[in-house]
């Protein structure tokens, strides 16, 4: 079997991207498995270029082999499931909690053994892609910036603090850059500038908008899976949900629109604003 007709894709984007919406979605397709977060970065941790690369290889061929035998693969999951959101809506708190209860996905669209293969990763095989790049094919969602912030302000996640771990395990200057933040939304720019400048420096032309996907009924999808095309699912942006409930969110989007931040080579500076204007019109400025 070889790889072009098996492929392996790994998919990676900033957390809240929309990166578990499209393995939802990708799962959906016939002969396409997409599995949400299913390695342990930290066992893959310092491991050279070559090893990394065959370490996800076998994890793949393994997955392969399970999926083809049992009907079943390693993925967080919600119910046997990938869902297309990870966390709930927001608590009493405005703080959102993880929606996964389990570690495996049911698989039954799978008819052939040359099934496409994707896993996705967004901190860890973000800061991988200058290796991983070099052995398999490799794609990134991206997100109105301010979007992406505000959801990592109420996310629950480690990125709330402006850490991501998976990824400064790999890159060290990360880790030093936001050592030195003592300010967690200056941590958070420091991140999402770094996700954008990994994907324009080794993505070119790999990337794909979750605006796109909402807009397409998740047509945007074909670059990575041509049978996307066929997709036509009634999403629903949730662009706007930080603007509504997060009385900072005007503050976040000035703040972030004085940056020089390579998030400007995919959104412009009035996707932004236009955000903030349709938003709530009370919500004050902090």
């Amino acid at each position: 079997m070889t790889p072009d007709a098996a492929p392996n894709i790994l998919l990676t984007g900033p957390p809240r991207s929309g990166t578990t919406l499209t393995c939802h979605l990708l799962n959906k397709l016939p002969n396409s498995v997409a599995l949400h977060e299913p390695m342990a970065p930290p066992e893959l941790k310092g491991l050279e270029p070559a090893a990394l690369a065959e370490a996800i290889s076998q994890f793949a061929a393994a997955q392969r082999a399970r999926i083809l035998t049992t009907g079943r693969a390693t993925s967080k999951a919600l119910n046997g499931a990938v869902p297309s959101n990870p966390r709930t809506d927001a608590d009493e708190n405005g703080q959102r909690k993880s929606a996964i209860n389990g570690m495996e996905i049911t698989v039954s669209n799978v008819s052939s053994p040359e099934f496409s293969l994707f896993i996705k990763h967004p901190a860890f095989f973000t800061a991988a892609l200058p290796v991983l790049t070099r052995y398999f094919s490799c794609f990134a969602l991206v997100r109105n910036p301010l979007a992406i912030l505000l959801s990592w302000r109420t996310a629950g996640m480690q990125v709330s603090q402006g850490r991501l771990p998976a990824a400064e395990q790999v890159d060290a200057t990360l880790a030093n850059a936001l050592n030195a933040a003592q300010d967690v939304l200056e941590r958070q720019f420091i991140l999402l500038d770094y996700c954008f400048s990994q994907y324009h420096r080794f993505l070119p032309g790999r990337t794909i908008k979750y605006e796109d996907i909402i807009a397409s009924g998740g047509k945007a999808l074909s670059p990575i899976n041509p049978a996307a095309r066929d997709l036509d699912e009634p999403l629903r942006s949730r662009n706007l949900l930080g603007i509504d409930t997060d009385p900072a969110a005007r503050e976040v989007g000035e703040r972030l629109l004085e940056r020089n931040s390579p998030c400007w080579a995919y959104y412009e500076k009035s996707d932004v604003e236009a955000l903030l204007r349709q938003g709530r019109s009370d919500t004050p400025p902090v």
